[in-house]
């Protein structure tokens, strides 16, 4: 068996999905017309460039351009994962928190993998790594991403109540600790969700891909559960990391709940 060849007639007759959704917007006032032509383009301009550059890595494949790719890849994910966060910190406060909660997580998830079951015959062999990295990290990015957004925004519509129980004497870990549990939680339920229902709603990606490139059902499968799980521990991981950050961020060094409203305040190191 082999892979089935996509020209490059197919795939601009493929853009007539893009356009079917930018007619359903525009028709329902949704708004959205202008983010879908613009993350068309974008995404195809971003996919081959990554074609082009997984294309060389893999014609000179070398452990320094290999953990290269990974650690952009890390500080992409970081830099994703700290924008746009409602009543937080700022984008530059946060991203490197979130930058080390998707590496720390990444590493938890991926070495044990790579050393113990997937076990390539070169431990940087691109073909493996990098696209494997590329679905756990993101994971991780999203987890990260939805705590962070989460935890801030409950603790800031919920100030009273916070500042009320640390004044009954609560540590800043009992005051807020309804709100991480929560973000937590609710960060993980994508992953679970897809965990529970794998194989019934929808085939996953990595598993859809192998089958079509021709690999068997089984192996297909096999590789899907290992993804999976992965899936689910970096974002356990990354999750109880950020959550972590998050609680540590929200208070100052007196255990004073601190006010996001104005960024220009300074802001020092966390204590956990």
């Amino acid at each position: 068996m082999s892979y089935v060849n996509v020209t490059l007639v197919q795939l601009v007759a493929s853009l007539g999905l893009m356009a079917l959704a930018i007619v359903l917007s525009a028709r329902d006032g949704l708004g959205l017309e202008k983010d879908m032509a613009i993350g068309t383009v974008r995404a195809a301009m971003q996919l081959f460039a990554v074609g082009l550059l997984l294309a060389l890595l893999f014609q000179h494949e070398h452990p320094v351009a290999v953990l290269g790719l990974i650690a952009v890849m890390v500080m992409v994910a970081g830099w994703t994962a700290a924008r746009r966060i409602s009543y937080g910190p700022g984008t530059g406060v946060l991203f490197r928190y979130a930058t080390l909660a998707v590496l720390v997580s990444g590493a938890v998830v991926l070495i044990p993998v790579f050393t113990f079951v997937i076990r390539p015959a070169r431990w940087y062999e691109a073909r493996l790594l990098v696209p494997i990295s590329g679905m756990i990290l993101s994971n991780g990015m999203n987890g990260v991403a939805l705590v962070f957004e989460r935890v801030f925004a409950s603790v800031h519509d919920d100030a009273a109540s916070v500042e009320q129980l640390l004044s009954l004497g609560a540590t800043p870990q009992q005051a807020v600790e309804r709100h991480t549990r929560a973000a937590v939680r609710a960060a993980l339920r994508p992953t679970i969700n897809a965990l529970l229902t794998v194989g019934l709603v929808a085939l996953p990606g990595m598993m859809t891909g192998q089958i079509v490139s021709g690999t068997a059902p089984g192996q297909a499968v096999r590789y899907q559960l290992v993804i999976m799980y992965q899936l689910v521990a970096v974002a356990v991981v990354a999750g109880a990391m950020a959550a972590r950050f998050a609680r540590a961020l929200s208070f100052t060094p007196q255990k004073q709940l601190r006010s996001f409203d104005d960024r220009a305040r300074p802001l020092g190191p966390p204590k956990a």
